[in-house]
This record gives C-alpha cells, structure tokens and sequence, in this order.
C-alpha cells in the first residue's frame, strides 16, 4: 500500500481503528445506575437524586429580606431571574450558618418555582447501582430523617437519600414570614 497517498492513509486509519474498536453494550449488558448530588448539612453526608437538582451555585450577592425567619437568606438576581435564597441548616436543624459565603447553593425547583438552598459543602455527583439502594434507616440528625427516604451503601458509606421535594412540599417551609 502506498501510505503517501492521503486517501490511502485515511482508508489505513479507518481499519486499525475498526479492529481495535470496543463493541457498544447491548441492552442487557447495561447495568442501571441511579445518580445524585452528594452535600453535607451540619455533620450528616447526605446525597439528593439528581433528577430534583436544577444547578448547584456558589452563593451570589444578595438582598435580606425584612420580616421573614432567620434561616431565610434573601433574595438575588441570578442570569435575570430572581432567586430566593433559604438556609437549609438554619431551617432544618434551628442553627443558621455562620459564614454563608462560603456555602454552596443547590438549586431545587419545586411546583415551577427556583429556591436557592444553602448547604455546608457539596460533594458532587456520586453514582451508585440501583442494588446499592437500601430501605435501612440511616443514622441522621432526628431533624433531618423527615426528609430521608431510603440510602446507598458502597464500600462502608452510607449516603441517606434526602428528598428535597419532600422538604418543599412541608407546611413550615411555606411559612417563612415572622
């Protein structure tokens, strides 16, 4: 073969690469995996499914906003759009943060509505397999086991599942005035 041609190196090319080539997965090869957002609030490690996680923010400037509860933050402008911003720690576990800005926002929507959740730290995503699901009851702050639905265990950690849905959907979360 001449390999001066340039054809005949992309016609070369094209070979080596078709024999060294991984074959795709068929259908029943592919093991189903569930994927979510891994965060701390206080001392527990907690992980939320992705599915209910729109964009996770450093915190923005914000505005406070007079007569409302402690653990709500205030409200900023992020890309046009106004963000209300709540103290997850401060709501679920009575003790606000100390030093917000160094906080991480996970941003939930719930019912077409953004809300800006401070969080202690993020973890990022974590990947398990569906098998790794348990409906054990992990150990957590008694404040935050409302929220838990199941865990995943992989190599001795536990990561409860905390549903920020659920969360959003309780009464004292609507009622954030004074």
């Amino acid at each position: 073969m001449n390999t001066v041609d340039p054809f005949n190196i992309l016609l070369d090319l094209e070979k080596r690469c078709r024999l060294n080539a991984e074959r795709l997965p068929a259908a029943g090869d592919v093991e189903d995996k569930w994927v979510g957002v891994g965060f701390r609030l206080g001392d527990d490690k907690l992980i939320a499914d992705m599915s209910e996680v729109s964009e996770i923010l450093d915190v923005p400037e914000y505005t406070k906003v007079p007569g409302v509860k402690s653990w709500v933050v205030g409200i900023a402008n992020v890309r046009g759009s106004l963000l209300p911003i709540m103290d997850l720690r401060g709501y679920i576990l009575g003790s606000d943060m100390q030093h917000r800005k160094r906080g991480r926002l996970i941003v939930v929507n719930y019912q077409g509505f953004n809300t800006g959740l401070l969080v202690d730290e993020i973890y990022g995503m974590r990947h398990f397999f569906v098998e790794d699901q348990s409906d054990e009851k992990p150990q957590v702050n008694d404040s935050v086991a409302p929220y838990i639905k199941n865990m995943f265990s992989r190599e001795n950690e536990n990561w409860p599942v905390f549903s920020f849905e659920k969360m959003a959907g309780d009464e004292k979360f609507s009622h954030a005035a004074l």
